[in-house]
């Protein structure tokens, strides 16, 4: 395992920086600005504040008085005409009363005018800085916190899995996973609800990416909208880059769709073992944006705060992205005789009927022959009965995806009344989704 300098990444850096995790507070700054495009003037200067009311969100209030008038108006017209042009909001920057500058990101402003000055208020993305103290290192380093609600089940299990035991008695209040390419190491803080990530940049887990990757396991677990709160990113040549970000509210509505689905806290090695293949899944396909995986449960979590229909045709769906992950569309299924196939798609070739127009007929040849072709290829139906005869699925959960899918795909709507039934189907998607999602991530059963 690599070694991991805890001293050097955890205790140096965000350590200085947790006080921006709390929330509410207001930060004033006696120095901010509005700027415009890069090399164009400022929109305004002055002074004001940001103000944390949750961790969801940031909100900023400036008042100055711009230099020049017509070219604040034509700078707030040239966005209002393109508003769907994200390069043509403006950006936020702000300097506190230490000295500290800050970037707060992109933001559209409403706008007060008055004679003495002008108020430019809204919402920002949150605040980016530079800590030029933290010292070099031969590989840099990320380092996220994420908040864990004390009243979620997520935060007892951390409690009890982001431990080490001592061999003279008692326990370490971290937990390092090895993954071989990289290693981490997960501290929990039950006192200020934080879970803490570090890990040193490596081939596997670079720097810039990492602290995108490293929420994505804990989405799909917990069925949460897990995103961090504080992330450092510290670079070989000495200095990090510091990053507060918006920690979307847990919601316990949707904590059933998640994968870890277990209540026993003796599950310490099943559960590392399933961030351990999740996050390997996620860093070996690179995505900047998030992972297919990801994003599906990420839908479904959302969509499980919906409707019942909303939350069945979203479950339904996600369950076939899955499929088609496993076996995508054009794969061949491996019990077709394709000799067979292609001596009958000769002789549909070859077929002539006097009583019809050649219109017609190589209509209804290109209709046979297309048959062939996707009777030859893996359907979702194909895959999930490979899958159940395997018992990676059980029959029951393929039933309940036939039916669903099929009421919800056509327009039939779901009760919106809670019933055993109903709900037994819509569990049994779930678990579905779960069996596939392993199966993703760690193969059992050849496909093709």
């Amino acid at each position: 395992m690599q070694s991991i300098n805890r001293d050097q990444i955890a205790e140096s850096v965000l350590k200085r920086w947790s006080h921006l995790a709390t929330a509410p507070q207001t930060i004033s700054f006696p120095y901010m600005e509005l700027l415009a495009g890069d090399w164009e003037p400022s929109i305004v200067k002055g002074s004001g504040e940001i103000r944390f009311g949750s961790p969801t969100g940031f909100e900023y209030t400036l008042s100055g008085l711009p230099d020049d008038v017509a070219y604040t108006l034509k700078q707030l017209k040239r966005q209002r005409d393109n508003s769907y042009d994200g390069l043509k909001r403006f950006r936020l920057v702000a300097t506190a009363a230490d000295g500290t500058e800050y970037a707060a990101g992109w933001t559209i402003p409403s706008v007060e005018t008055g004679e003495q000055s002008w108020t430019f208020s809204g919402e920002c993305e949150g605040l980016m800085t530079d800590d030029v103290s933290v010292s070099a290192s031969p590989s840099g380093g990320t380092e996220v916190q994420f908040i864990i609600p004390r009243r979620h089940r997520a935060s007892l299990f951390l409690a009890h899995f982001a431990t080490t035991p001592r061999a003279a008695g008692g326990t370490d209040p971290h937990y390092d996973l090895d993954l071989g390419d990289a290693a981490l190491r997960f501290h929990f803080d039950s006192g200020a609800d934080l879970l803490t990530i570090s890990t040193p940049g490596s081939e596997l887990l670079p720097l810039t990416l990492t602290e995108n990757w490293l929420g994505e396991p804990l989405r799909v677990l917990f069925g949460q909208l897990v995103f961090p709160r504080l992330v450092a990113r510290s670079f070989p040549k000495g200095g990090a880059m510091i990053r507060v970000g918006r920690a979307p509210t847990w919601h316990r509505d949707s904590d059933w769709t998640g994968l870890w689905d277990e209540e026993d806290l003796r599950g310490r090695d099943r559960f590392w073992q399933l961030y351990a293949d999740l996050l390997l899944h996620v860093a070996r396909a690179g995505e900047y944006e998030g992972h297919k995986i990801t994003k599906l449960y990420e839908e479904v979590v959302q969509a499980s705060r919906g409707s019942r229909w909303v939350t069945a045709l979203t479950f339904a769906s996600s369950v076939e992205g899955l499929i088609r992950m496993l076996s995508p569309r054009g794969s061949k299924r491996a019990d077709t005789d394709y000799e067979a196939a292609a001596s009958l798609i000769g002789h549909i070739k070859t077929w002539r009927d006097p009583a019809k127009s050649k219109d017609t007929t190589d209509r209804l040849k290109s209709i046979a022959t297309n048959a062939i072709h996707y009777a030859a290829n893996t359907t979702p139906k194909h895959v999930l009965t490979r899958l159940c005869q395997a018992g990676v699925v059980t029959q029951f959960q393929l039933d309940a995806w036939e039916k669903v899918r099929n009421a919800v795909m056509h327009g039939d709507l779901v009760s919106p009344y809670s019933s055993e039934e109903d709900d037994a189907l819509l569990l049994a998607l779930a678990a579905l989704l779960h069996s596939l999602t392993r199966e993703v991530i760690r193969p059992t059963v050849p496909l093709s």
